[in-house]
């Protein structure tokens, strides 16, 4: 059960290496689907994942990754990044740089909907597109092989017309997927360098010391001037010195004739973090960034519980949710992060424009992330209360799915 030391140690070894990260805390779906097994086995939940890291038979650890991993995705999920895509795949000329198709990665890609909609999106374009789609769970990849995609209602748009019964023969040519960790040495197999690469609400479950390492690794991949697309809310991440901001937030690009570096595991001993290696277990409330900038908030402007105080960005970004434009208000929070990445506001802001967006998984990363903000650069909040609401929102978003 939760909270059984036995357990959890047993899953951090068990699914830590093949995740890449270790959650905070393991999705409601794992132990339920853990109390099932188990009790039909006639084990403790702790033995029978045991078992199933000592055996050679692949379901039973494929069916306790899909339990673990969170595959939140839909077609042409934010759309306006998808319409940027067009334009830059026609207007920058990214197709006739090279001989051959068009070259799209898609990491992280659960049931294969991104990696189709980016395919379709190159086709709409007129321009011949192979994409690789990976990630780690194996249930999910066979779902995205099948063409059989489940029709979603809590995140972007209905499914394409065309592939309600099933994606097109065409389009699915177009598309191989593979199981393949973000932190593998090879996380691409070996099928660069891209044009595009998709690394959607993936990294915000990764501590924020880990976020350039596997930033460095994707720009490895990519060819120069090659586009990498986040999640808008994930633009606030720190990036390695070889990628710079696109013009949207979460879209950053390798400059022209720049060479990015080796992958992590080609580089000279020393160079950078050892795979694998744990993310860091920081005390709640405890500064990620040193130096941080305090929040730029007249004294004495109290708020109540949960309410944002009314500073330059998250007036604005407050006006603009309470309008119903929550895709607006996530612009603007993205901006006032990357200047001041510890605002406890905007990340309990964030949390809310997500959530308003049917973003519940990342809502409930941002809401964590205000309890690891610094309290001291708080002015005019009640900084404790409204790390009191966060929690209660993320408690309530904890299994996601």
């Amino acid at each position: 059960m939760r909270g059984d030391p036995l357990l959890e140690r047993a899953l951090a070894r068990l699914l830590s290496p093949r995740l890449g990260h270790a959650p905070s805390r393991w999705p409601e779906t794992l132990y339920l689907h853990l109390r099932e097994r188990a009790s039909a086995a006639g084990q403790s939940e702790a033995a029978y994942v045991e078992r199933v890291g000592q055996a050679s038979e692949a379901a039973p650890l494929a069916m306790l990754l899909d339990a673990a991993t969170i595959g939140h995705t839909a077609a042409y999920r934010h759309p306006e990044q998808f319409e940027r895509l067009k334009r830059a795949i026609t207007g920058a000329g990214l197709a006739g740089r090279r001989p051959g198709p068009l070259r799209i990665w898609c990491a992280g890609c659960s049931t294969g909907e991104e990696a189709y909609s980016a395919a379709e999106c190159a086709e709409a374009a007129g321009v011949d597109a192979a994409v690789l789609g990976t990630d780690v769970n194996p249930v999910a990849i066979a779902v995205a092989r099948s063409g059989l995609l489940p029709q979603r209602s809590a995140v972007g748009a209905p499914l394409p017309a065309a592939w309600a019964g099933r994606v097109p023969e065409a389009l699915r040519r177009r598309v191989r997927f593979e199981v393949a960790s973000l932190t593998a040495a090879q996380p691409a197999l070996g099928a660069g360098p891209f044009d595009v690469i998709f690394c959607r609400n993936v990294l915000i479950y990764f501590e924020r010391e880990q976020v350039p390492r596997l930033l460095a690794r994707l720009a490895a991949e990519l060819v120069p001037g090659g586009h990498l697309i986040l999640s808008p809310a994930e633009g606030i991440l720190p990036l390695p010195p070889e990628l710079g901001r696109g013009p949207a937030p979460g879209w950053l690009q390798l400059a022209e004739g720049a060479d990015a570096p080796p992958p992590p595991s080609r580089r000279a001993p020393g160079a950078a973090a050892a795979e694998g290696a744990p993310p860091s277990r920081r005390a709640p409330g405890a500064a990620v960034a040193e130096g941080a900038p305090p929040s730029r908030r007249a004294p004495g402007a109290a708020v109540a519980e949960g309410a944002p105080a009314q500073a330059p960005g998250v007036e604005e970004a407050a006006r603009l949710l309470s309008a119903g434009r929550a895709a607006d208000a996530e612009q603007v929070l993205s901006g006032l992060l990357n200047a001041d990445p510890e605002h406890l506001e905007g990340w309990f802001l964030l949390g809310e424009a997500l959530l308003a967006r049917g973003e519940r998984a990342q809502a409930r990363a941002a809401f964590l992330r205000v309890l690891r903000c610094s309290t001291g650069g708080a002015r005019g909040v009640d900084a404790e209360a409204l790390r009191r609401a966060a929690a209660r929102r993320a408690e309530a978003l904890r299994d996601p799915r």
